[in-house]
């Protein structure tokens, strides 16, 4: 991202960034790194995406792709992959003034999974990026963990405990 791009960006989502609510993310796991970092990559991919396809209201999509996964581990049931768009939605309510297209993203970002249908470009644009960045995440830092944990373990079972 060019210096000012990343300038606008960083002016789009400087609000949601200092929210105290928002900053405790940065100790929830999520794909291998904390939920502050894999949010801020969709919105940044997101961001990127729309100026890309030149959408006009990229602000508004960037914003709800940073509020997407607002919620933490223990404000959700089992089927925390289903049920955390809602539970994020409603932190994102209680804490911003959130357009109905906003509220469309954050809910349906886990399209096809989830039970809310996409009904704007921004949605789609976000569950795709989102998509992206987790398998991204998933391959760059939690596959590498699970493996490298197993082979570990491996190890001492072989070798450590004979």
């Amino acid at each position: 991202m060019t210096l000012k791009k990343e300038i606008e960006f960083n002016n789009i989502v400087n609000d949601i960034l200092k929210n105290k609510e928002f900053i405790a993310l940065k100790y929830e796991i999520h794909h291998g790194i904390s939920r502050l970092d894999h949010s801020l990559n969709v919105a940044k991919v997101t961001y990127q995406t729309c100026k890309k396809l030149k959408i006009k209201n990229y602000e508004e999509i960037t914003r709800a792709a940073l509020l997407h996964d607002f919620f933490k581990n223990d404000e959700v049931a089992d089927k925390a992959f289903l049920n955390h768009p809602g539970k994020a939605l409603k932190n994102a309510q209680e804490n911003f003034n959130l357009t109905p297209k906003q509220e469309n993203i954050i809910a349906a970002h886990m399209f096809p999974m989830s039970k809310v249908m996409p009904t704007n470009i921004g949605s789609w644009v976000v569950s795709s990026a989102d998509k992206f960045v987790a398998l991204y995440e998933c391959a760059k830092f939690k596959a590498p963990i699970k493996v490298g944990a197993t082979l570990i373990f491996i190890f001492n079972l072989c070798f450590i405990q004979r």
